[in-house]
């Protein structure tokens, strides 16, 4: 957010503004993107592979809080949780329509899962261009089957310029983390433009005040 903003007196009300915003989650079958979205959605993990059939939606809010900007962010995400196989490009491109950001998901357990990840990366910025996204390894709680090393991940993410997070549906894991901070990087350049916009509209009612004032004074 802007550099040098001082934060609310304490006890003001935050500004209440409303976004709603769709995210897609991507990556290769059965890497726990379905079991991601029931535990961030409803708190629920189950050990049953559910195949997705071209997509799944759900939706949840997230309150964001910008003392700085005296500012809460009310945003609606709208979560797609995108078939796992690569042969359904077509249907891709229907589901990925209108995209806000994205949820790369690597499985742990599954090296090739992480090579893969790349390649969900182009097939996201072909269809909706370059969007704010977050890479996220899950299965961490499977340790003992784990064939996939920090660093590994962390390459992958650097060559794609996004933060990423270890996590683990099963356990909850940075679930709640990753998903706030794709809803940090969607709502960061608006709340900027709401900023500016507010401190221009503030502006130009001085503006009329002061020409008011002026307009009232009696000749001498």
């Amino acid at each position: 957010m802007r550099r040098g903003a001082q934060p609310p007196p304490r006890g003001r009300a935050l500004e209440e503004v409303n976004f709603a915003k769709k995210i897609l989650l991507v990556g290769d079958g059965a890497v726990g993107k379905t079991s991601l979205v029931r535990r961030f959605v409803h708190d629920l993990f189950s050990d049953r592979y559910i195949v997705t059939i071209g997509t799944k939606t759900s939706r949840k809010a997230l309150k964001l809080e910008y003392d700085a900007e005296d500012l809460s962010v009310n945003l609606q995400l709208g979560i797609w949780d995108i078939l796992g196989q690569k042969e359904g490009a077509r249907a891709h491109e229907l589901y990925f329509k209108g995209a806000d950001g994205a949820i790369l998901v690597c499985d742990l357990t599954r090296p090739e899962t992480l090579a893969s990840v790349p390649e969900w990366s182009k097939r996201v910025e072909a269809l909706c261009g370059k969007l704010p996204a977050v890479l996220v390894a899950n299965k961490q709680d499977a340790k003992d089957e784990r064939k996939v090393g920090d660093e590994e991940v962390a390459e992958v993410a650097k060559g794609l310029g996004v933060s990423w997070f270890q996590a683990s549906a099963k356990t909850g894991l940075n679930v709640e983390a990753f998903f706030h901070e794709v809803g940090s990087l969607l709502c960061a350049s608006l709340v900027v433009k709401h900023i500016e916009a507010r401190e221009a509209a503030a502006a130009g009612q001085g503006s009329k005040k002061g020409l008011g004032r002026r307009a009232g004074r009696s000749k001498p």
